[in-house]
């Protein structure tokens, strides 16, 4: 495994494996936004990106959910 890597299913994104303040941690970049967490001694790699992506876009679409209900209701 190259650093960074990428992962097909995830295109837009690239994944580097960094060692700073005390710890092991999985970050991500792509979409213009840079997320990072803490990568576990009993995860893989491509498990922890694949999971860190997939929380960040089921954020991204419960805000813009949230923006979109918000702004019909204010035409009513």
């Amino acid at each position: 495994m190259h650093n960074p890597f990428s992962i097909y299913w995830n295109k837009y994104w690239t994944f580097q494996i960094v060692h700073m303040e005390g710890g092991i941690y999985i970050e991500a970049k792509g979409m213009g936004t840079q997320i990072r967490k803490p990568l576990l001694a009993t995860e893989s790699p491509f498990t922890a990106a694949d999971n860190l992506v997939y929380s960040e876009d089921k954020n991204r679409k419960s805000l813009f959910n949230s923006w979109k209900s918000k702004e019909f209701k204010s035409f009513n």
